[in-house]
């Protein structure tokens, strides 16, 4: 499993070609997902006009954003190399990006709220978003204690 430390204040994500090539496939498989609206996607506002006013506003700067922190996970993942050297800025890119995928697999096993692990199914468990979910969400609380320390 890919590793993730702190050394002389940078981030270092070491990944082998096996992760670097599943970590690919994940951002593929899931981003022409988050394309579409998604039925989890936050609201701002209960009103459906100022929710589409905001959506007219709001969402494509949202939408550009996460396309910029996507293509910036696939172009390191890209470069072939084992260990990957992260500023902090590209670590909080990476958190938002591997978010947004988890949010898409989540809503790929019908996931509406907290507290779903302890009611997942074993069908659901056999998915292979399941996987992600539980791997991307590693991965973060990596990210983030590297952060931290």
């Amino acid at each position: 499993m890919a590793q993730v430390l702190r050394r002389r204040g940078r981030i270092q994500v070491k990944v082998d070609k096996r992760e670097r090539e599943a970590l690919i496939g994940i951002i593929d498989s899931l981003s022409p997902r988050l394309a579409a609206p998604l039925a989890s996607a936050p609201r701002a506002y209960d009103d459906a006009k100022l929710q589409a006013e905001y959506d007219r506003w709001v969402r494509p700067d949202i939408e550009k954003g996460r396309e910029v922190d996507l293509t910036m996970v696939r172009d390191a993942l890209s470069a072939g190399e084992d260990t990957l050297p992260l500023t902090e800025a590209q670590t909080l890119a990476w958190l938002r990006a591997f978010n947004h995928l988890r949010v898409a697999a989540g809503e790929i096993l019908g996931i509406e709220g907290d507290g779903w692990e302890d009611t997942a199914t074993d069908a659901t468990k056999q998915k292979p978003e399941y996987g992600v979910l539980i791997a991307l969400g590693y991965l973060q609380e990596e990210l983030v204690a590297a952060l931290d320390s």
